[in-house]
């Protein structure tokens, strides 16, 4: 108990350094006196957790992760089943994470910094390209880890240059969720591909209601459309690394983008994950893209008409070819740690069969890694898995460039544009070209 003290001295410390960098959004009054007064106690409570975790053996493990539920099972997990080395948890608001784990990155090794941190996948460039992070193929080939076992999109996004930084972990994609009454009522099947789910889609909005999508102005309809140009194998730039958002498989995206929207629930324009997987599981809608992460709530009877019924299909392209818009996290080693071997250890412990599999069967949360969509006690808990491992292994990351952000908010008021106007899809999209023209996207 005593070395817990001590460490979370430490994640104090780190805290008020923290703040006084970012001054909390205003200007700091804070003096550099105070600043190495709150160096010298953060060296001081490192230095003392140390020297009683060497006394009892083992390591003293300083992990940053994302505040939320998730982060209260792995705490729990962690200190329930992980007995090779003391871990002390500091989870973060999403706001604050990033800025904590840069601050972090900037400490003397041994002066509470992070040993390992839970890295958003949109990150990883980033910490690969500054040095932030470590490479791991030494520890894996040591170990004899199979990295085969994680699905290939998204080990794939831990890999720079030839290099693994990382284990792949909590991903999520739009998938389809529909109620089997209402398909077998009107004699309908489940759509195999992109144009069959328009067809199906206009079928309901014929008898009164529609398909259920995320198309508020938001993030979530620019996640939509990455996956519909995913699954037809497109891509935001052309080979040589220019913007080209009129190219075939842009325009047609977009197209059935508007198609969707045409054809969707009423007031599907002001909807976003949670309003869509509302609307399915309370029968107000008997199809629609779903996030992952809400499709446990289909199976609650407290929440759900559909739990006897509901069923799951690929968001698959013209071609059948299902890809997700991946989004995922990943346990990373930081440079600075002093313990890298335990902070390893730990990392591929959180990512292996058996902890994923206690997380996924506790929070159905879903885990990188393949098999455990064949494991029949997963599936009783997560019937949905395959369908998301499915797009996960030919999903894609959004480019991780430079002002990606900027033409991200300008796509998302050209969708809301498509979908609410008269306006040709093809037509928006070449505006929104002329509009980027100028901006600078190399990495």
């Amino acid at each position: 108990m005593k070395k817990r003290n001590a460490m979370a001295a430490v994640v104090m410390a780190m805290a008020m350094v923290c703040t006084a960098c970012s001054g909390g959004g205003g200007t700091s009054t804070t003096t550099a006196a105070s600043q190495a007064e709150t160096a010298a106690e953060t060296e001081a409570a490192s230095s003392e957790a140390a020297a009683e975790t060497e006394a009892q053996g083992g390591k003293d493990l300083l992990v940053s992760v994302w505040a939320g539920p998730h982060a209260d099972l792995q705490k729990q997990v962690i200190r329930d089943n992980y007995t090779a080395n003391e871990v002390t948890v500091d989870d973060v608001d999403y706001g604050n994470l990033k800025q904590k784990q840069l601050a972090s990155f900037q400490a003397a090794s041994g002066t509470g910094n992070y040993d390992v941190v839970w890295v958003n996948s949109l990150w990883m460039k980033e910490y690969v390209d500054n040095g932030y992070i470590i490479p791991l193929d030494e520890y894996i080939e040591d170990s004899g880890i199979d990295m085969g076992i994680y699905a290939k999109g998204l080990l794939e996004g831990c890999q720079f240059d030839g290099k693994t930084y990382g284990f792949p972990t909590y991903a999520q994609t739009m998938i389809l969720a529909y109620d089997s009454e209402a398909f077998e009522q009107e004699g309908l099947e489940a759509p195999k591909n992109i144009e069959e789910l328009i067809s199906v889609a206009e079928h309901f909005k014929a008898q009164g209601s529609g398909i259920a999508i995320p198309a508020k102005q938001g993030s979530a309809s620019t996640t939509l459309f990455s996956q519909l140009l995913y699954s037809e194998g497109g891509a935001y730039f052309d080979e040589n690394g220019n913007l080209d958002l009129t190219n075939e498989k842009c325009v047609y995206a977009a197209d059935i983008y508007d198609r969707l929207a045409q054809n969707s629930v009423d007031g599907c324009l002001a909807w976003h994950h949670d309003e869509v997987a509302e609307a399915v599981r309370t029968k107000q809608a008997p199809i629609g893209i779903v996030m992952s992460g809400l499709a446990n709530q289909n199976s609650d009877p407290e929440k759900s008409l559909i739990v006897d019924t509901v069923k799951y299909a690929p968001l698959a392209g013209s071609d059948g070819v299902a890809a997700a818009s991946n989004t995922f996290w990943v346990w990373a080693v930081a440079k600075n740690s002093e313990n890298p071997a335990e902070a390893f250890d730990l990392c591929s412990w959180m990512a292996s069969y058996d902890t994923e599999k206690i997380q996924t069967l506790a929070d159905q949360q879903i885990s990188a890694i393949d098999s455990l969509s064949e494991d029949a006690e997963v599936l009783e808990k997560t019937p949905y898995l395959p369908v998301v491992m499915e797009q996960l292994a030919n999903g894609k990351i959004d480019p991780v460039l430079a002002n990606w952000d900027t033409l991200k908010e300008e796509l998302i008021v050209s969708l809301s544009e498509i979908a609410s106007t008269d306006a040709a899809p093809a037509d928006v999209l070449a505006a929104l070209q002329e509009k980027m023209k100028d901006v600078d996207f190399s990495e």
